[in-house]
């Protein structure tokens, strides 16, 4: 799980970063929509740390969790698109994906504790995360005019994010390879 949030991390900053592109793959009547995209990406990632989150019931075949874990989230998406579509329209559905995706994630997790403990490194995960946060404050705050100049701008931000994954993660794949036998590395 640590990877995988690491590379949807690397992704979502990628996709906002250089969202001033990609929105040219797309008809610009639909440009004022584009508000969603971090709020959907984030509930997207939500939704796969719960994909990977499942193996407990999977491996204790108990999957019927997955379907109690889908009906609160599904409850939950309606009765925030019921109470704030009305008012807020279509970021409400963005804000609604967000919610009910973080709540299924907490639910498999904390409930995943309790009947198959698995022990994730929720440290690392909380580090690359954090970090990710600040530095997608600090590439989209400031107002930056020149879209060369923003988007050089924010490569440097990225690849400081790369750069300090690969100095996180070197001594781990490092001490891996040193803990497999000899044998095995050939």
């Amino acid at each position: 799980m640590k990877y995988f949030i690491i590379f949807s991390l690397v992704i979502f900053l990628g996709v906002m970063f250089y969202l001033d592109i990609l929105k040219n793959i797309i008809d610009s009547k639909y440009h004022s929509g584009l508000i969603v995209v971090p709020i959907v990406m984030l509930g997207e990632l939500f939704f796969g740390i719960y994909f990977n989150l499942s193996v407990w019931y999977k491996l204790t075949d108990k999957t019927h969790w997955g379907a109690w874990f889908s009906i609160a989230g599904c409850l939950l998406t309606v009765a925030i698109l019921i109470a704030f579509v009305p008012r807020f329209g279509f970021i409400a559905c963005a804000w609604a994906i967000f919610a009910s995706n973080l709540f299924m994630m907490l639910l498999s997790y904390f409930v995943g504790q309790k009947k198959y403990p698995i022990s994730y490194d929720l440290r690392s995960a909380l580090f690359y995360t954090v970090v990710a946060a600040i530095l997608y404050a600090a590439a989209m705050l400031p107002p930056i005019e020149s879209t060369l100049l923003r988007l050089s701008y924010r490569t440097l931000i990225l690849l400081i994010f790369i750069a300090i994954i690969l100095k996180s993660t070197n001594g781990t794949v490092a001490e891996r390879s040193r803990s497999i036998p000899a044998v095995a590395r050939k």
